[in-house]
């Protein structure tokens, strides 16, 4: 069967899915049905207080919460996570279906009101079709194996840090194994892989040199809920035996318009510089503006100087998109729309990227997404391709 049958096939089924949460309660004398049919769609029944919206069961945005929430009950140990699964394959090639599968387990802890202790362990299997696909947008920002070289699989210590705060959480200070992406180049609405877009330009500004996490600091300090200014430093080598030694910098401020209505807008600007590359340095800007707490629009754009453009490989980027976002029958559903051009260094034309998701609810634990992705490569063959997708994500 034509892989674009089998798609289509999947997009009906999300629609059944859908339309399967206009239920009608059952009068006590109605005679529960009972079968497989309603059965299996009962699995994702909408009760009271299921929703969570999608700014705050990304990732990031659910680890923030929770650790928000540890800070008033000192002393207890807390586990929660998410887990994720995508299948893509190419629309107008003959590719096969990669599968990418991810799990996160946090533990966090606090010591009072203004110290905490946080770990991350993750475990991915599935390097997705960038393993076969050579490019730089990133199609699944998700993959990357983390089996040894003896084919068994491992869990990783993505993140483990411990943070302080000062001055009513005006001043805080966060020092361990830090991903400094989780600090720099935020987007309330492309920032993360596993809840928003699979492509990896819409994760974060590619010009970034960052390749993995490593032992570092960051200090922030924030205004009236509206302004803030951050200083972030990791290695860079996290083979280096000196700790002070080889760091990769960044600075940024930022600052949001009307917090916490439906018209909240983020405007960020940074600066970063790399040890490796002579100390030169890059910049980059990111936006995301809110309309009527439905409509949203983002944008990013990045450069480096030319060294650090020869050792990265980048020499700028930019992307944009916009969302709608709206409780369908009382579930999430959520709707993106990016494009993207990747400059290599000493390249004249941009690599393309462009990609649309449509995100459904299915109940407060499980959200179901179909992705659909283009890719327009420059001198190499074939240069362009299509990518169907589908992804499970999972609360826990």
């Amino acid at each position: 069967m034509d892989k674009r049958i089998i798609f289509l096939i999947c997009i009906f089924l999300q629609t059944i899915f859908s339309s399967s949460a206009i239920t009608v309660e059952p009068n006590d004398s109605i005679q529960k049905d009972t079968t497989i049919f309603n059965q299996l769609f009962n699995l994702f029944e909408e009760h009271e207080g299921d929703n969570i919206p999608e700014a705050q069961r990304s990732k990031r945005k659910q680890v923030d919460a929770l650790l928000k929430a540890i800070m008033e009950q000192p002393g207890q140990l807390r586990f929660s996570g998410v887990a994720t699964a995508s299948v893509q394959t190419g629309l107008n090639h003959s590719t096969p279906y990669y599968g990418v599968g991810s799990f996160d387990i946090f533990a966090f802890t606090s010591f009072g009101k203004h110290a905490l202790l946080f770990f991350d362990l993750e475990a991915i299997g599935g390097n997705g079709p960038d393993a076969q696909i050579q490019n730089v947008s990133v199609l699944n920002a998700d993959a990357g194996r983390t089996t040894s070289v003896d084919g068994i699989d491992r869990i990783t210590i993505l993140e483990a840090w411990t943070q302080f705060k000062a001055l009513k959480d005006i001043f805080t200070v966060t020092v361990g194994k830090i991903d400094l992406t989780n600090y720099y180049d935020n987007n309330l609405h492309a920032n993360d892989e596993t809840s928003q877009f699979l492509t990896g330009v819409f994760v974060n500004n590619p010009v970034l040199p960052l390749y993995f996490n490593s032992p570092g600091i960051n200090f922030r300090t924030a205004f009236l809920s509206r302004f803030y200014i951050q200083y972030g430093r990791a290695m860079a080598d996290n083979n280096e035996i000196d700790l002070i030694k080889n760091h990769t910098q960044f600075l940024e401020t930022g600052f949001r318009l009307f917090p916490e209505t439906g018209w909240q807008a983020n405007f960020r600007v940074m600066g970063f510089e790399h040890p490796f590359a002579r100390s030169s340095y890059g910049f980059g800007i990111s936006f995301d503006q809110l309309f009527a707490n439905t409509f949203t629009i983002f944008g990013r754009y990045g450069q480096n100087e030319n060294e650090l453009s020869a050792f990265h490989g980048i020499h700028k980027a930019w992307s944009t998109g916009i969302g709608f976002k709206q409780p369908l029958f009382k579930r999430e559903f959520n709707v993106g729309m990016g494009y993207a051009e990747t400059f290599e260094n000493e390249k004249i034309k941009p690599e393309r990227a462009g990609e649309a998701y449509n995100s459904h609810q299915l109940n407060k634990w499980v959200f179901f997404s179909i992705h659909l992705q283009w890719l327009k490569r420059q001198e190499v063959e074939p240069d362009e391709h299509f990518f169907g997708g589908l992804r499970l994500n999972f609360n826990y």
